[in-house]
Formats: C-alpha cells, sequence, structure tokens
C-alpha cells in the first residue's frame, strides 16, 4: 500500500503541467474518448492508424468527470500506471518470493520509464498492467488447477489485445512458454487447464476479432510501416539494420535509451547506474534458476526476450512505447540481483547492511528519477515542440475569450456558458494542423474555420487567428473598424522532421472601442500620425509587462518601431524595443481611427529601483529616425515621452 502511494505521487503530482501541451496522438484519445460519451461504444478506432479502447473508455470517463484538459485526459494514463505497482507485486508473489515481489513492485513505482508512461496519455501504459494482472492469474490457475482460475487467466489475457499493438507479440512467448512445460513433463498441469484458457481468451476476443475481420486492414497496417522489414526503414541494407537495431535494443538498459521526447528523457537508460548493475547481477541468477527448471525464471527471461523483438524489428530502436511489453517482467531481474545481494549479507550477519543496500538502491532511483522527471525533463524546449504546447495554447487562449473551458491552468475545465456574442475566426491552415486544439477547444459551435484565400468579414468583438507567414494585410483589412484590437503572437513551435521553429499562429482579439472622435485626453501625438492615449503595468518579481494603448490617426507610412526605456533617476535600466504585435502588427498596416494595444517585456531583475520612469519613442529601423511628440495642445515633447511609472490593468 506504501508503494502504491508513492507510486500515486510520483505519477500526479504537476499533472496537469509536467508534460506540457498535449501531443496529437493524445488528443485523438481524446476525441474518440468523447465519442464514447455520446453513444459510441466501438471495439477498435480506426482514426489516427487504429488504436485499441481499453485506454480510451477510462479516458472517456476522466473527461467526463474533469473535462477536455491535457491533465483529465492523461489521469486515466497515471491511474494505469498506479495500478500496475500492485498488480506487479501479486503477479512476481505468485512465481517468487514474497521480498522479491515488494523490490520489483518498489522498482516499477519509481522506475523513470514507467513513470513517464504514466504521465502521458498513451494507451501503450495498460499494457503492462494487463501483462501482470494475466501472469499472476495463471500462476494461481496453474498451482490449483481450478477450472474457474483458468478461465479467468485467459479473459485476462484476452483483455490484453485490447490496450496495445505490441499485446499481438505476447503469442509467442505464451507459446514458448507452453512448449517448454509440456516438455519438462507439465501436461498434467496443463491438462485441461489450457482448454478453459483458451475458452476465457477467446470469448474475450470475439468482439475484437469480429472487427479486425470485417476490416482487416485498419488492425494490421501500422506494423508494417515501421518494419525493420520494410526497405524505406533499412534502406537497403536488412542485416546491417538488424545488426544495428540489435545493439541498440541491448543497450536501452543503461547505455542509451529512446532519444524521442515524448517517450523519454532523449537518451536515458532504463536504469541508473546502481539498479544497473543490480539487473546484470539478477539476470545472471535468473538464467542459472532458468537452468534450474525453476519456472518463474524461464518464464521472466522468455518474456524479456521475445517481448525486445517489437522494438527490435522496428525503426527507431530502442522505442519505449514497442518496447512497453518488457514490462513488469524487466524489473523482476534487478528485484532478483538486490534480494541475493541481500541474502548474501544476511547469511553473514550483515542484517542491517543488507537492508541500508538494498533501500539505498532503491531511494537512488526514486531520487534519481525525480530529479530527471521533475526538473530536467520540463525546462528543455523540445520537450514543449514535442508535445505540441503552442496547440494547447492557442486552445486556451480561444477559450479564455470564450469565458468558458479549459484555460490553460489547471486539470479541470470550467464548464460555464462561453459568452454568446462572440466569435472566433481561425484560419483553415492553423486549425486542421492540430487535432489538440480541436479537442481542448470546447464551444466549437463558436468557431468558424476559413480557407485562408477568403478571410471572414467578422463582427465584434471576436478573436481572428491566422497563419502569419504568408502575409498579414489581407487579414488586417478583415478586421472590423472602430474596435479595440490586441494582437497576440503564440509561441514557437517545430515539427518532429523540421529544423527550425517558427511562430505558431498569430491572432487578433477585436472588442467595440469609445469612437475616437470622442478621445480627448491623449498622452501624445507622434509625428500627426500616431496618438499615444493610454498606457499600464503590471508587475512581477523578475518582469513589468507594459501595454501601451496607440490610436492611429492616419495611415502610417512607415513601419515604426516601438522603444520602451525604463530609466532610475535618469539612469537607463532596462529597454524593448520591437514593431507593435512583435512584428505582426506593423504601423504600416494600421487604418485610419484604429485602436491597438502592444504590449512589451522588461525584464527589470532585481536590483533597488527608487525613481523610475518609462520613456516611450517611435523610430524608423535602420535608419534611427525619430517622430517628434506633441502634446495635444500643440506643446512639443522631444523624441521621448516621458511617463510616471504606476501599477494598473491594462487599457
Amino acid at each position: 500500500m506504501a508503494l502504491t502511494a508513492l507510486a500515486a505521487a510520483l505519477r500526479l503530482l504537476l499533472l496537469a503541467d509536467i508534460p506540457p501541451g498535449l501531443y496529437h496522438d493524445e488528443a485523438f484519445n481524446g476525441l474518440d474518448a468523447l465519442r464514447v460519451l455520446e453513444g459510441e461504444h466501438a471495439v477498435y478506432f480506426a482514426a489516427n492508424r487504429g488504436r485499441e479502447p481499453l485506454f480510451i473508455y477510462l479516458v472517456a470517463a476522466t473527461i467526463g468527470a474533469l473535462g477536455r484538459t491535457p491533465g483529465a485526459l492523461r489521469l486515466a494514463a497515471a491511474i494505469y500506471g498506479t495500478l500496475t505497482v500492485p498488480a506487479t507485486y501479486l503477479m512476481v508473489r505468485a512465481w517468487f518470493s514474497r521480498r522479491i515481489a515488494i523490490l520489483s513492485a518498489a522498482i516499477i513505482a519509481t522506475t523513470y520509464w514507467h513513470v513517464h508512461l504514466s504521465r502521458v496519455g498513451f494507451r501503450a501504459v495498460t499494457l503492462p498492467l494487463t501483462i501482470a494482472l494475466t501472469v499472476w492469474a495463471s500462476g494461481r490457475a496453474f498451482s490449483s488447477r481450478r477450472r474457474g482460475a483458468w478461465l479467468l487467466a485467459g479473459s485476462l489475457y484476452g483483455l490484453c489485445f485490447y490496450t496495445y499493438v505490441a499485446a499481438r507479440f505476447t503469442l509467442v512467448v505464451v507459446l514458448a512458454f507452453t512448449v517448454y512445460l509440456l516438455l519438462t513433463g507439465e501436461k498434467e498441469r496443463l491438462w485441461p487447464g489450457a482448454v478453459y484458457f483458451a475458452v476465457g481468451m477467446l470469448v474475450m476476443l470475439l468482439p475484437l476479432g469480429i472487427y479486425a475481420l470485417n476490416d482487416w486492414e485498419a488492425v494490421t497496417g501500422r506494423p508494417g510501416q515501421v518494419s525493420v522489414f520494410n526497405p524505406l526503414i533499412n534502406g537497403g541494407d536488412l542485416p546491417g539494420t538488424l545488426i544495428h537495431q540489435l545493439f541498440s535494443t541491448l543497450g536501452m538498459f543503461f547505455v542509451r535509451g529512446d532519444t524521442i521526447p515524448r517517450h523519454n528523457l532523449p537518451g536515458r537508460p532504463v536504469f541508473d547506474p546502481l539498479m544497473a548493475v543490480a539487473m546484470v547481477l539478477g539476470t545472471g541468477l535468473t538464467a542459472a534458476r532458468a537452468r534450474s527448471r525453476e519456472k518463474g525464471a524461464v518464464l521472466t527471461l522468455t518474456w524479456v526476450g521475445l517481448m525486445l523483438i517489437p522494438t527490435w524489428l522496428a525503426e527507431d530502436a530502442p522505442h519505449f512505447l514497442r518496447a512497453v511489453g518488457v514490462l513488469p517482467f524487466l524489473v523482476v531481474l534487478p528485484a532478483v540481483g538486490l534480494d541475493a545481494a541481500g541474502t548474501w549479507m544476511e547469511r553473514r550477519g550483515w542484517q542491517t547492511w543488507s537492508s541500508v543496500l538494498m533501500s539505498g538502491v532503491l531511494l537512488v532511483s526514486l531520487v534519481t528519477t525525480g530529479r530527471d522527471y521533475f526538473h530536467c525533463y520540463p525546462v528543455r524546449l523540445e520537450i514543449r515542440y514535442a508535445f505540441e504546447a503552442a496547440a494547447a495554447d492557442l486552445a486556451a487562449d480561444v477559450n479564455t475569450f470564450l469565458g468558458t473551458g479549459w484555460d490553460g491552468d489547471g486539470m479541470v475545465a470550467r464548464r460555464i456558458p462561453p459568452k454568446v456574442d462572440r466569435q472566433v475566426y481561425v484560419d483553415r491552415r492553423v486549425w486542421n494542423e492540430w487535432a489538440s486544439t480541436g479537442f481542448l477547444v470546447s464551444a466549437t459551435e463558436q468557431i468558424r474555420v476559413f480557407p485562408s484565400d477568403s478571410p471572414p468579414s467578422p463582427s465584434t468583438p471576436g478573436m481572428l487567428v491566422v497563419w502569419p507567414h504568408d502575409g498579414l494585410e489581407a487579414y488586417v483589412s478583415a478586421l472590423p473598424r472602430n474596435s479595440r484590437i490586441t494582437p497576440h503572437v503564440g509561441p514557437l513551435t517545430r515539427g518532429d522532421l523540421e529544423e527550425r521553429t517558427y511562430v505558431s499562429y498569430v491572432s487578433y482579439a477585436f472588442t467595440p472601442a469609445t469612437h475616437p472622435s470622442t478621445i480627448t485626453n491623449a498622452i501624445a501625438n507622434f509625428g500627426d500620425q500616431i496618438a499615444l492615449i493610454d498606457y499600464a503595468i503590471e508587475k512581477s518579481d523578475q518582469a513589468w509587462e507594459v501595454t501601451l494603448e496607440w490610436l492611429s490617426l492616419g495611415r502610417p507610412g512607415e513601419d515604426y518601431t516601438v522603444s520602451v526605456h525604463l530609466v532610475d533617476d535618469g539612469k537607463l535600466v532596462v529597454q524593448d524595443d520591437g514593431e507593435p504585435g512583435d512584428g505582426y502588427y506593423p504601423t504600416g498596416l494600421w487604418r485610419p481611427d484604429d485602436l491597438i494595444l502592444d504590449k512589451h517585456i522588461l525584464k527589470v531583475g532585481e536590483d533597488e529601483l527608487n525613481h523610475t520612469r518609462l520613456l516611450v519613442s517611435l523610430y524608423v529601423w535602420p535608419t534611427m529616425e525619430q517622430l517628434e511628440a506633441r502634446h495635444p495642445d500643440g506643446t512639443p515633447l522631444g523624441t521621448q515621452v516621458s511617463l510616471p511609472v504606476t501599477d494598473g490593468a491594462p487599457p
């Protein structure tokens, strides 16, 4: 129970924040879960190259409880992952000693691979749990020889095929171990129990089998695409590819692990050095036990060895999702090693040092997992790109604008009616790019998707979301007049096969504004083209967000750069120069009577400030020609407008 609680803590801590974003494979699971909630009860989900249903049905429950959020979707994985810990104990206890079972449960609870797997919305996390339950039930059936136990074991095994594609290869392991038992004189124990096992399995598999017969390509298409036997994968050198893949697969345990950021801290091996030593020792001892015909040892080595084949014979080895079938048997190997080391010390009267050794190795595993996952992993930019964090950011922006759904924070989505007077217009290229956005945005009836060559003529208030890399003039011209417009530049993103990052999207929120002719309290006019109407400063520990509100008095003839200086007692503290909207709403595109909110971030630091002021100016890059500023009454103000520093909300 203590180990299960520890496992739950590692899998639930900061689940809403780590990992960031939501990958499209996760989002497809969420979209199918929404269909389940609407009454579609499929046995196989064909979208996104086909997916087994067991994970999706629990996702439907968590989304139904918490709403359409990344945390709600990943909560299902955390539940499956946590339950795998007691299931591992039961499985190992059925074939080994109690202490090896406890050690195995502790190792899987704290091993980085399984912790990470339990925090991402991939269906692969369900396979170790069903394997553990199947092997536990099979051990009980083998020892008791009861028909009901064999039926239960077969049914649980049939359930494995509803988890993840790697489950199909377990048939090879089951057949190999069955042959071993027959060759070692266990026929009487297997008969007629194996028949009941087969009946339970076939009954459980019947719905999936019927589906497969009707749509065989949907169920079998994906494995062929990634096989090393595919010439597109092996490049015409099958023997060389097989050898390279084999060494990569065997090295995953303590040399170099999966390099895909969604599966692992790139390159981190499965075990830390101490646990790797325990695994090597345990593997040798398990092999010795297997030679003595100890069934648990034979089953463990057979299972781990054969279930590495799916990653060996597929591209990108080692691939922690395709290799997931080795869990939970893999953790038995270091558990056997730790148990043997502890037993050796106890026989010499070193009971205390035995406990220190075993608990110390487990503690190191826990600490390194915590450090690598919660400290090292989330700060890497490639993790945001790998999980398509930009898609989740866009969904949070849209939901915040509409006043409902997930706002980018927490596990629970707001379930309040959206602001009915608002519409969001999204460029089709942006909307179709990410399944995550479609899953996370709940008020889809207020989303209007438009083709890029035909921008809409929106009504106010609203938000226009565009693909910013093919010109902005057509989009900006479509914005309604006499509105306050807030441009927002989305985060950088990068696809798996792309080398360079790029801006993911640009949005323009627009709301009705006071007609400019009634504005009489402008702070300053720059060159009789642009007026500074208002400003606000929001302060935090390390940065100030300065929001300037501009009024276009005509059509500015240049793309002006805004310069914001923070000075203290006349000395420059920090400055930020940039075109409005980070260059995605330049002054050259402004129209008469546009009101624009322009944000600048000043990284102030920790220095003590006494008499601060803001200096605001406009200039043309690269000539550095500055616009002259005047007070609305005509008084010259020079090229910089000095503003007092006061806290306040944006205009």
